[in-house]
Order: C-alpha cells, then structure tokens, then sequence
C-alpha cells in the first residue's frame, strides 16, 4: 500500500480459486529449460515483489535469484504445502519474514535450487544449482543456530519456516546417502566388514532423516498456541481431520496387520523389558495414523488402488514421525529389530502420498535398510510393507552376482 503497488499474492488468494489442486498440477511454463542464467518472464506486479525481496543482491546474481523466487512462488511452495491456502499462506509467510530473519529467504533459495534442479537435463547446469542450494542452506544454518537457542512468539514462525527447508533438504542428502550406499551393497563385491559398515552407515542415515522431522517440535510445542493462530495457520492446522478410527474393510485388515507386530515382545516365556513401552507407544501412534489416513482418503473419494483425489491432504503421512516418541529413534540406532519392523510398516504412509519429489524415496530405503538390519528370518515381517512399497528384496539376500542387482528408485 505504502508503495502504491498490487500485491503479488493475490494470484494465490484461495477465495477465486486461482491455484490448480496439487492433485492436478502439471509443470508449467515456469519450469523453462536453463540454457542462460535469464528469468523466465513475470508479471509486473510478481516481478515488484520479486525486487523487494532481492534488494542489496548484486546486479549479476538477480536474474538467477529472480527466477528461484518465481519458481517458489509458482511451484515449489505447492509442494510443501497441501492446499491452495496453505500454499498462500507459505508464500505470504516468506514475504512477511524475509527481511527480518535472513535464514528464510535462504532456506527457501536452497530448497528450490534442488527443485529447479529435477526439471534441468545439463549436467553443468544442475550441478550449478546444487552449488547454489547447499551455500544457501549453509549460509542460513549459521543465523538459524543463533536465533534458535532463543525462540520467541517473535521468531517462532520464521524458525518454521527455515526449519521445513531445513528438513527436506535433510531428507534429499540422506536419499542420496542411501543410494550410495545401496549402490555399493548390490554390486556384489564387498568384504564383509565393507558390507557392514554399509548397513551401519545406511541405518544411521535413516535415523538422523527421523530425527530432523521430530526436530520441528522444539519449535512447535512451546509456541503452538502463537503460530497456530498466525500467517502460517493453514499450514499447521489441521481441526478437521477426523478420530482415527479404520472405517473401511481394508483399513480394518490393515490394522488386523498391524496389531499382529505386538507378537515381536508379547510372548509367553520373553521378560518384560522398560523400552517395550516405546514400541507400545509407537506402533499405537502408527495404527493411528493409517486409519486416519484411510478416512481422509475415503472423505475424497480417493483409494490406494484408484489413486488420490485432488483435496487430499498428503501431509498427513509426516504426523508418525513427528508425534512418535523420541526414544524409538533410540531403539532403531540400537537395531532393535522391532523398531526396525514397525518403521517399515510405516514407510507404506509416505508410498501412499504420491510422487512428492522430496519424499518419494524415503519409503523403499527404510525397506532395504531394514531389510539390511535385520536377520532374515525375520523377512516374514517386511513381506506386505515391501509388496505396497513395490521392492524387491532378492537382491539383498547374499552379495550376489550382477543379475541379482538391488532395484533402486532413482
């Protein structure tokens, strides 16, 4: 208003409708190919905002830092978020605390450079963002540490924001670690001290990835009441999600499934142990959450089989994670085998939330790893989460020859 000038966001005001559901999203004209360092063309009022937030950039680095800018606005934000308002939210979000915390423009330059990235076919060119995502996401680490030892109603938000960025590219280096790993498992020509330092190097990984998504509650939990009720509401909120109680045939079989884990430590003739409390806990929390997922999936006319309607709320597979307790990512670092099994049974939630880009290969590592973890005996317990997830175990059994390879997801 001061400024005399539209504002950006109105595009992405949810009350005309003017944003595609994620459900139907196609890559747009913005996702342009990157032969020159050029911004693809905006808007006159989206290239104002675009200004305001890269004052004090150098002349040479506005027209890449522009074009990471539009490509948040436009398509990154929508896949962090679930909805068109909480798209807006997002995006109103980083507009409003940009300037005052400089660690959010930074989060969100990194996580888009990786986005921008996926859409690239030159192999310069990518690395060249990739270069750009990393200075960014360390640049911004720096300022996030110092703000976070004191959070306040005023920085809580902000700290958010920079720690969602945070956590998927937290999530992105680690599906690159598991790959690497994977990789050197299946070629077959490892000693076996090598393979071991693999697994163990692949288990750790799978454990700091679970460890970043329940870091968020060091911020949400003391200051819940404040956010929950400011800019970023539509994107923590979620009031209308429904009891978790399985409301289908197949929900209940799941949950049929499920319980059966309970066998693993409640048996005739093992002593009870303290940490059994934590899987108790923890697989209660995971029955929960798949039904909740079953009636948010039937509330929109989507199933497994079919695919997921356009409304539906594919945030909802980050809830176990997030509220299990701490402990169990304990239990998984001492590769506790029931650990191990209740989490494969939970990488079927994040199989099921679609193709999310920083996501998608979180569900098959946390198989072959714990796969990996455990003996095989104890395979019996991985056969329906790996037939939903769609991996092939096989390759893991023994370090087989070249036509037993490991099946990856690139």
């Amino acid at each position: 208003m001061r400024r005399g000038n539209e504002c950006s966001f109105l595009k992405f005001d949810p009350a005309p409708r003017s944003i595609t559901p994620l459900g139907s999203r196609t890559v747009s004209s913005t996702s342009v190919s990157l032969q020159s360092y050029g911004s693809p063309p905006l808007s006159p009022p989206v290239s104002d905002f675009l200004e305001s937030l890269l004052d004090g950039f150098p002349d040479i680095m506005r027209p890449r830092f522009t074009q990471l800018l539009h490509h948040f606005a436009t398509e990154t934000s929508a896949t962090i978020s679930h909805d068109a308002l909480a798209q807006a939210a997002l995006c109103a979000a980083v507009s409003r605390f940009a300037s005052s915390h400089a660690f959010v423009i930074k989060g969100m330059f990194a996580v888009t450079a990786l986005h921008l990235s996926r859409n690239v076919t030159a192999e310069k060119e990518r690395n060249h963002l990739h270069v750009i995502a990393a200075a960014q996401m360390n640049t911004g680490l720096i300022r996030y540490r110092d703000t976070i030892s004191n959070i306040t109603t005023e920085n809580a938000e902000a700290l958010l924001l920079y720690s969602v960025t945070a956590t998927i590219f937290a999530l992105l280096a680690t599906s690159d670690e598991c790959h690497g790993f994977l990789r050197t498992i299946s070629s077959g020509s490892q000693e076996p001290a090598q393979r071991v330092a693999s697994i163990t190097g692949l288990m750790h990984a799978i454990s700091m990835a679970f460890r970043s998504l329940r870091g968020v509650r060091i911020i949400l939990v003391p200051c819940w009441h404040h956010i929950s009720k400011g800019i970023l509401a539509p994107v923590v909120t979620r009031d209308w999600w429904p009891y978790s109680i399985p409301i289908s045939l197949q929900a209940i079989e799941e949950d049929r499934k499920l319980r059966e884990i309970e066998m693993l430590w409640m048996q005739p003739g093992r002593r009870y142990e303290f940490w059994f409390d934590i899987l108790i806990h923890s697989l209660k929390k995971l029955r929960e959450d798949f039904a909740l997922m079953s009636q948010l999936l039937a509330g929109n006319g989507s199933n497994t089989k079919q695919g997921l309607g356009e409304s539906f709320d594919w945030t909802s597979f980050m809830s176990w994670p997030v509220g299990a307790p701490a402990e169990f990512t304990d239990l998984l670092e001492q590769r506790k085998p029931e650990a191990w099994v209740i989490l494969a049974h939970y990488a079927i939630l994040p199989s099921r939330a679609g193709n999310i880009w920083w996501m998608k290969d979180l569900a098959p590592n946390i198989i072959f790893t714990a796969a990996l973890v455990l003996e095989t005996h104890m395979w019996k317990w991985l056969e329906w989460p790996a037939s939903i997830v769609g991996v092939n175990l096989d390759g893991l059994r023994h370090p087989a020859p070249s036509s037993s390879r490991i099946q990856t997801i690139s």
